[in-house]
């Protein structure tokens, strides 16, 4: 994001590997809290109205690194 001019996900994009490998830990992340691992973690579960949210948030750092780099 801060490192290239370019826009990421239009103009650039991550090797293969490593997107897919990027995108196997995030699932594995989010996945874990909602399975049966997640007393041995000592996780729990956030509730599903967080990750609009999330994104909200993912998506406005996107556009305001954006904007400051021009």
């Amino acid at each position: 994001m801060i490192h290239i001019r370019k826009i990421p996900f239009i103009q650039s994009w991550a090797t293969a590997p490593l997107a897919a490998l990027t995108l196997a830990i995030m699932l594995i992340a989010i996945a874990i809290p909602f399975s049966l691992l997640a007393p041995s973690f000592k996780k729990v579960a956030l509730p599903i109205s967080f990750f609009p949210f999330l994104l909200a948030i993912l998506v406005t750092y996107c556009v305001l690194t954006q904007l400051v780099k021009i």
